[in-house]
């Protein structure tokens, strides 16, 4: 059976106590939220200093109506041998209020998880362990201002180790909501959340920084 999702909800309720891999306490709290510009309305969520341009992923197969959405970490803080410490646990596109009933993985085309094995997954790969959401009409465009992409998100790693997310616009008014994860780089999914009328309400990248069953990557999406 593919790897089964988090409890999203509990997640990004705030204040949610939970144990990070390892055993250790961790309390998650909520940052502030940046707004994104869907102009289609199709997410490609990856690395924004190697997934962007004409080899990067395409969008998933779940779209939403487009629009502006706002974009939210869930932070882990814990004490690391009397230090204060805080991780991204994972990202949160918020598309409605709605609750969600069901969580799905986010495909992308001629995907299917009944390919997958014990708890493997689709998802991304991110070498730097910077992550991204981004509309599939801006992935090109960015990728032809590199110079300006790394330097705000630089600036932003810099100042807040990544977090909380950082909304920026780049030089043709492309938009993208950068973040970073909580365990650097590797493999991770990404989750579709539904509402009971079968509704895009969400979509959540998992950091998988919290205490779960182990997961092995099915590949990049």
């Amino acid at each position: 059976m593919a790897l089964a999702p988090s409890d999203f909800t509990a997640l990004f309720a705030d204040q949610y106590r939970c144990n990070l891999l390892g055993g250790r306490p961790a309390t998650v709290s909520l940052s502030r939220p940046v707004d994104l510009a869907l102009p289609t309305g199709k997410v490609v969520v990856c690395d924004p200093f190697t997934g962007l341009g004409p080899f990067a992923p395409i969008p998933f197969t779940a779209a939403v109506r487009p629009g502006r959405y706002p974009v939210t970490l869930a932070v882990a803080s814990f004490d690391n041998g009397g230090v204060p410490t805080q991780v991204a646990a994972a990202a949160r596109l918020s598309v409605t209020d709605a609750p969600v009933t069901g969580w799905e993985l986010a495909l992308v085309e001629d995907q299917d998880v009944a390919v997958l094995g014990e708890r493997e997954f689709f998802g991304y790969e991110t070498g730097h362990g910077d992550v991204c959401f981004v509309d599939a009409s801006a992935v090109s465009a960015l990728a032809d201002h590199e110079d300006w992409l790394l330097e705000a998100l630089a600036a932003h790693a810099a100042a807040d180790f990544g977090l909380p997310p950082v909304g920026a616009v780049g030089p043709a008014g492309e938009e993208i909501a950068a973040f970073t994860t909580g365990r650097g780089y590797g493999f991770y999914p990404t989750w579709v959340g539904r509402t009971g009328d079968g509704d895009v309400a969400s979509f959540v990248t998992d950091f998988l920084v919290l205490e779960k069953p182990g997961a092995t990557s099915g590949g990049p999406s």
